[in-house]
Parts: C-alpha cells; structure tokens; sequence
C-alpha cells in the first residue's frame, strides 16, 4: 500500500485553461521534485483509485466559479459541499466522486486531502498552454505544494 503523498493533476490537456491541473504536474517534474504524480483526464471513479491507500493528496484543477482568472481556491471535500459557488465548478463532481470512494472504502482513502482549484480564464478554446493569469497561478500552486511537501 502506498502511503506517500501524491499530487493529482486533472484536466483537458487540449482545452486552454482547463489543463492547470496537467501543468502543475508538468511543472513538479520539470523542477525533479521528489513527489509522485499522476495525471487525470477525467473526475470520474478513477480519481478513487488513484487516491487509495495514500496518507496525504493534493489534487490541483481548474474552476469557474466567476472569481477573478487566476484566483486560487483551496479547499477540502467537504467545503466542496458547504461553498455554494463550488456546486457551479468542477469541484461538485469531484467532491461527489470523493465522497463515494470515503463511503465505499473508508479505511483506504487518504486522511488528508487538499484540493487547489484555479479559476479559469478561458476554457473554450483548443491549446497546449494557459492564459497568462492562469499560468502564473500554476507557478503560485506549485510553490506552495512543494512548501507543503518540504
């Protein structure tokens, strides 16, 4: 069973903004961080399995809750539930897709879960790079996962 941390990226990795969570783990593997990552096209059950048996997940994606674009957001599975901006985000089904696995499995899903949403500037169009504001944000999250991991 794994027990180390794991940082989850989520994303579209041909949708502009929608990519943040791909490029933070690009960026933690560019920079040799010492941290497992895995990348996720998708919030569906497969986020559970990749989240069994580890203590500590930080899982990164976009969000558009109508804050500014670049806004970073970090929240629990429960504020998912509790923050009514989130219902309108990514996050209402990520959050549900986490609640199954702590319902189902709950003696294997991590006891810390940390989940770092950055508002989305554009997510309409097709590239392999994010907007300006949404970029640095990227740079601004992985600073603080690898204060988080030191």
């Amino acid at each position: 069973m794994h027990t180390e941390t794991l940082v989850l990226g989520l994303g579209n990795p041909l949708l502009q903004d929608d990519r943040v969570g791909i490029r933070a783990v690009e960026l933690l593997r560019e920079q040799l961080i010492p941290v497992p990552t895995e990348v996720l096209f998708t919030v569906g059950f497969e986020v559970v399995d990749k989240v069994m048996g580890r203590e500590r997940v930080i899982i990164v994606d976009a969000s558009t809750t109508g804050n500014v674009p670049g806004t970073i957001t970090e929240v629990s599975v429960e504020d998912i539930f509790a923050t009514h901006t989130l219902r309108n985000s990514h996050a209402m089904t990520l959050g549900t897709t986490l609640k199954t696995g702590y319902t189902l499995f709950p003696d294997r899903m991590p006891k810390d879960i940390k989940i770092m949403l950055i508002e989305a500037d554009d997510i309409d169009h097709f590239s392999d790079r994010c907007t300006p504001d949404v970029e640095q944000a990227v740079h601004d999250v992985v600073r603080r996962i690898i204060g988080y991991i030191a």
